[in-house]
């Protein structure tokens, strides 16, 4: 059973690498359409939110890279540290999930003040849970952090 698991992690994480690379692919695609209609994007105002949008794009992607790195170090290749690599990977993850949702938000902000002002709780409720999840990120490497690393750090200082 450990190796058909490992083999069908094995594939979940190739999987997991494809769809990253199509997000990057999509994200490049969109950009070299806005650089061969430059004139018409310019003209309408949205080359700012297709760069930005393909910033997201490749932002996600390293997150689902990251998921995949982790998959194929923890459940393929068998290196099982898990407290110490979940300390390790959850803030780099929940971090590069933020940006994303910052930069979404960002994006809305200005779409919706040309658009309609009366929308704009909605792109401010999408910062606001961006900034709860660093908080909660803070909250978590302060007091996730097991004793006797703390007692180290300590130590140290």
């Amino acid at each position: 059973m450990t190796r058909f698991s490992r083999y069908l992690f094995a594939i979940a994480a190739g999987f997991l690498i494809l769809l990253a690379a199509s997000l990057m692919g999509f994200a490049a695609y969109q950009v070299g359409a806005a650089f061969v209609t430059l004139p018409k994007v310019l003209a309408s105002g949205d080359f700012g939110y297709t760069i930005i949008d393909s910033i997201g794009y490749v932002v996600i992607a390293i997150a689902i890279i990251d998921v995949a790195k982790h998959l194929i170090e923890e459940e393929v290749m068998g290196r099982h540290d898990a407290a110490s690599s979940f300390r390790e990977n959850f803030p780099k993850f929940i971090s590069i999930i933020s940006i994303a949702i910052f930069l979404e938000g960002l994006v809305l902000v200005f779409k919706t003040t040309q658009d309609d002002i009366k929308l704009l709780i909605y792109p401010v409720l999408l910062l606001l849970v961006g900034v709860a999840m660093t908080v909660g990120l803070a909250i978590f490497q302060r007091f996730g952090a097991p004793r006797a690393e703390t007692a180290s750090r300590r130590a140290a200082e």
